[in-house]
Order: C-alpha cells, then sequence, then structure tokens
C-alpha cells in the first residue's frame, strides 16, 4: 500500500510540475507602436513580440500574444484576460497607482517631429518655445502629458492615432509632432517606413523607462518576469532585439 501512495504522490508532483512549466502567458498587445509593437504579414511583431518569445524560452511557458487596443490593455489585464501587458508602456505615476511594473528593459524618452522643408525655421529649441506654434500629440500618451505641461501657452491639437498627427503635420495643420522615440525613428531612419519629408529632432525631451505591466498585486508572476528579465540582460537578448528592430544607439534599462 505504501508504495501505491508513494507511487501516486510521485506522478502528482510530476503533473503540478509539468502544469506549472507548461502554463500559458497570455500577454497584451497593441500593435499601433512600430518597432516596439506592430503588426507584419498578420503576425504581431517587434521588440515586445521578441521579448515575449524569450521568456517563454527562459520559463518555458507557452506565449500568447493577444492583440488589444491601447486604450482596453489596463481593463484586459485586471479582467484576467490577459496576464501582462508588453506594449511599450512607459513608468508613470499613474500607471504605478493601478498595475505593478517590472524593472524596465528600456529607456526612451519623446522627441519631435517636423516637416523636412522647416528645418531652417522650425528645427531650434528657441523656435519651439516662441509664441504661436502649433503642436500635435496623441491623445492619452506620455507625449500629450508632457506637451500640455511644457507649452501651456501654446495650441496643442490631440488626435486618436499617430497616422491623424502624421497627416496633420505633412499638411502643415500644426508646426511640430511630439511622440516616443521610436515612432519618430520609424518615420525618418528605419529604411521600411522612412518619409522623406519628415525631419525629426534627436534629442530626447524626456526620459521614460519602459516595462511589462502586471496586475496589482501579482508579485509571483513579477518575479518570474524580472528573473527571466535579468537572464535576457545576461545573455544580451534584450539588446539583440532592441537592435534588430531599431538600428540606432539606445540606452538599454539596468
Amino acid at each position: 500500500m505504501k508504495r501505491i501512495f508513494l507511487s501516486l504522490a510521485l506522478i502528482l508532483i510530476i503533473s503540478l510540475a509539468n502544469s506549472a512549466y507548461s502554463k500559458t502567458l497570455k500577454v497584451g498587445v497593441s500593435t499601433n507602436y512600430p518597432p516596439v509593437a506592430f503588426k507584419e504579414n498578420g503576425k504581431i511583431s517587434g521588440i515586445e513580440a521578441d521579448l515575449a518569445q524569450n521568456i517563454g524560452e527562459i520559463t518555458s511557458m507557452t506565449v500568447q500574444l493577444i492583440e488589444i487596443p491601447w486604450d482596453d490593455l489596463e481593463n484586459a489585464l485586471n479582467q484576467g484576460k490577459i496576464d501582462v501587458v508588453m506594449s511599450g508602456v512607459s513608468i508613470t505615476d499613474e500607471w504605478n497607482k493601478r498595475v505593478d511594473f517590472t524593472q524596465p528593459y528600456m529607456t526612451i524618452g519623446q522627441m519631435v517631429l517636423i516637416n523636412a522643408d522647416n528645418i531652417m525655421n522650425l528645427s531650434s529649441k528657441m523656435s519651439m518655445y516662441s509664441a504661436g506654434k502649433r503642436f500635435g500629440v496623441e491623445k492619452n500618451t506620455t507625449g500629450e502629458q508632457y506637451a500640455q505641461s511644457e507649452f501651456q501657452h501654446s495650441s496643442i491639437t490631440s488626435y486618436d492615432s499617430v497616422e491623424q498627427a502624421i497627416a496633420a503635420l505633412k499638411s502643415n495643420k500644426i508646426d511640430y509632432f511630439i511622440h516616443d522615440a521610436p515612432t519618430v525613428w520609424q518615420y525618418t531612419v528605419l529604411p521600411k517606413t522612412q518619409d522623406k519629408s519628415l525631419f525629426g529632432l534627436y534629442e530626447y525631451m524626456t526620459s521614460e523607462p519602459l516595462a511589462w505591466a502586471v496586475k496589482k498585486g501579482n508579485k509571483t508572476l513579477l518575479k518570474t518576469l524580472n528573473q527571466a528579465l535579468t537572464k535576457m540582460k545576461q545573455r544580451g537578448l534584450v539588446n539583440k532585439a532592441v537592435n534588430h528592430w531599431i538600428p540606432l544607439k539606445i540606452e538599454v534599462g539596468q
């Protein structure tokens, strides 16, 4: 009888171990942020997709990428539809109140786009801060927050999407478009998406660490992700993913 109980116990332990390692990690991604997260040939791609794959390999979890609109990511996380948000999320005070963040995997900041025809007139900070300038931002982003606090006496227009803001910039409805650095790189230096009618001012206006968000209080998953991230940095996998999608020197989170 003892042998039977021992065998059953051993089977149970092995089963639990296997179930732990075969857990599915549901990753929420908004695909409107190339090259950090976007769709290419119908597949979710970019830095976050590569890092999610690395997490799966390190933790032996099955990673499921779930496409969710940016504004719905937090609700999906809180409702248990996803386990983690990996979508170029900046660590902000407001997000920190509502979610738990992993350690950052890289640091970016806000940059500015202008029309290439306006380099002589609009590329200096003195011009940017002078009266009468028109700024465009994307709604519900750190770029919007920054512009509203920094350029209070200027005209600021919030757009529903990057594409709408770019269209406004190219038609001279705004003078400057403020957005995350990867967006500026996308339109000015990345070969597949470069638009030579646009010019980027390659100076960070802010410093923003990017990290992954889990549901408030989910310390177990947070620990697992932080451990995986540490291994990824040690093995050079974070740099590899970033350099693959952004062929520019940037600061990787420590």
